[in-house]
């Protein structure tokens, strides 16, 4: 029992003498900094030109559906059963479209996002190191790892910086 509160004492003092060896603390947004970076931003740009089209025609369908939704309240009273299944089944075809076409588009933006992010991170370790050399850090964290953070410990806008200077 002495043994254990020995070392649980031996343990705090370490802790606290690691806490108080951490010079400056940094927390940075890995995905923002990348993201507003101008490299990125012209992938951004050009994703969003090739994807130009199938968006539309995502509005497009989202527009036909609403159509046929708003014909089958106005006119349910007027229609016949077989006009009504017909309808109906028509707006379920467009539905299904227009969820296959947006999980479609979806997933070509997620895979785009995931490749910029793999040719960015060798960018990204280099600012990073960059700024760690400088000496001003010794600790450097993820943003999503603290829940609260000064605004004046955050260092995305630097390390973005670093990413356009390079």
């Amino acid at each position: 029992m002495k043994k254990a509160v020995l070392g649980l004492i031996a343990s705090g003092v370490f802790a606290v003498q690691a806490a108080f060896a951490v010079e400056s603390i940094a927390v940075i947004d890995v995905q923002a900094a990348i993201l507003s970076s101008e490299q990125a931003k012209v992938k951004i740009a050009e994703l969003k030109k090739a994807t130009s089209s199938d968006q539309n025609e995502i509005k497009e369908l989202a527009q036909q559906i609403q159509a046929l939704q708003e014909k089958m309240e106005q006119d349910a009273a007027v229609m016949s059963d077989t006009e009504k299944k017909n309808l109906s089944k028509e707006a379920q075809g467009k539905v299904e479209e227009f969820q296959f076409k947006r999980q479609k588009l979806q997933k070509a933006q997620q895979e785009a996002q995931q490749e910029l992010m793999g040719e960015m991170s060798p960018k990204l370790e280099q600012a990073i190191q960059s700024i760690l050399t400088e000496g001003e850090y010794s600790l450097i964290l993820e943003r999503r790892a603290a829940i609260w953070v000064s605004p004046e410990l955050d260092i995305t806008k630097k390390v973005t910086e670093k990413l356009n200077a390079d």
